[in-house]
């Protein structure tokens, strides 16, 4: 069934890199697509409007009625462009956030001044803990 030991453990997993410039062209992509999607949604509503015009002594009146498959296909479109607005967002900020081949960690330079000051992953520090240990805990 579910064996642990043949999974690799979360240091020898590949890191998964969330932010990558390729997303900027997805969030255009997917802009435009909203976009369209959501002008297309109204001459969808307007022909969901029927307009019918009874004959009466008076002068006659005029009756709306709406169709329903008009307005599903408007409703859907901007459903539709709307989620991908909000993926598109996601992408926008996962894309502008991504860095460049020369950055070097998400931690920042000091966090270089600290591991090259720090003893070896075997060895252990005044207070007994490791240094992959967690202090906070």
């Amino acid at each position: 069934m579910h064996d642990p030991q043949t999974e690799p453990t979360a240091s020898e997993r590949p890191p998964r890199r969330l932010h990558q410039p390729w997303r900027l062209v997805v969030f255009g992509v997917e802009v435009l697509l909203a976009a369209v999607l959501i002008a297309l949604a109204f001459p969808a509503w307007e022909n969901s409007v029927v307009r019918i015009e009874l004959p009466d002594a008076s002068g006659g009146t005029v009756v709306s009625r709406m169709l329903g498959s008009w307005v599903a296909l408007a409703v859907l479109a901007v459903t539709t462009g709307g989620l991908l607005l909000i993926d598109a967002l996601r992408h926008l900020a996962l894309g502008v956030r991504a860095g460049g081949p020369d950055r070097r960690s998400r931690a920042g330079p000091e966090s270089e001044s600290r591991s090259e000051s720090a003893p070896e992953s075997g060895s252990t520090s005044e207070s007994g803990d490791t240094p992959d240990s967690d202090s906070r805990s």
